[in-house]
């Protein structure tokens, strides 16, 4: 006959809770998990992808956190109440991402035979390198993002950029398409800083300065969800390019892609960062 369970060796009894508890928190297969990690990890990919304010979210996190100490770059995106929500969501789903993949990882050494059998091992070793390589391509998915959300508005500043490229103020002044503006320098503008929010930007994205190249090219400055990149106009035979601007600030080109049609997607170093 079997003793009871309460008959069991001290050391039997212990190893039986151990088994228990592995199994109540790993499960007998991790099936569960990878559905969880994986769905994390395609919802922060497609987050960073499509929301314009993700890099803002991430900014916001990281000085809730204490990970960073400089927040001279901060918006005020953080002061709604919606905004304080996507902060609390994006820190819950690194908070399940991590403890998953953390979970897997003791599994397939501590967990049942269920987490150590070969697919389980590939799937966790993908699992990881997908991580690893969202890390490493965060940049790249944000940018991604960028080129797809302003090339779907570049109809919306053809107009305009024609309009200019004709007649290009040359003092300050006010234009039903742009709101009043200052030129700099005065007589021979090189840039316009707008006074107001231009009224384009309640259907699409904002711009808060325009730089005119000597080539003729039209750069607007975006700001807003989309900060920190320029879409630009060039004639045939001219891309965006390093310049030094009418207020003298210099900007040092980083990346651009073409969007077609002379438009192109750029990022600059040192550049003013309008919010």
């Amino acid at each position: 006959m079997h003793a009871p369970a309460n008959k069991l060796p001290a050391r039997s009894r212990f190893a039986a809770t151990t088994v228990w508890l592995r199994d109540l928190a790993l499960g007998k297969h991790p099936l569960v998990l990878w559905l969880v990690n994986t769905g994390v990890l395609l919802l922060l990919a497609g987050w960073i992808v499509w929301d314009a304010r993700f890099s803002s979210t991430w900014d916001h996190l990281e000085l809730q956190m204490g990970w960073s100490e400089d927040g001279s770059n901060l918006d005020e995106f953080a002061n709604s109440l919606a905004a304080r929500w996507k902060i609390f969501v994006l820190a819950f789903m690194l908070i399940v991402g991590t403890v998953s993949l953390t979970m897997l990882a003791l599994g397939m050494t501590l967990g049942s035979r269920g987490h150590r059998t070969l697919a389980s091992w590939m799937v966790v070793l993908s699992l990881a390198c997908c991580w690893l390589g969202l890390i490493n391509g965060w940049d790249e998915l944000i940018w991604t993002g960028k080129r797809l959300r302003i090339d779907s508005k570049v109809a919306a500043f053809e107009p305009l950029a024609e309009s200019l490229n004709q007649d290009w103020p040359q003092i300050d002044g006010q234009r039903d398409y742009l709101g009043p503006f200052m030129a700099y320098p005065a007589g021979q503008a090189k840039t316009l800083i707008l006074l107001t929010t231009p009224p384009m930007a309640e259907s699409g994205p904002t711009f808060s300065s325009i730089e005119r190249s000597d080539a003729g090219g039209i750069r607007f400055q975006l700001s807003g969800k989309e900060r920190g990149v320029w879409l630009e106009w060039h004639p045939p035979g001219n891309e965006p390019e390093s310049f030094v601007g009418g207020l003298l600030e210099p900007h040092h080109l980083s990346r651009m892609v073409s969007l077609g049609d002379g438009w192109f997607l750029a990022r600059y170093d040192q550049a003013a960062m309008a919010s």
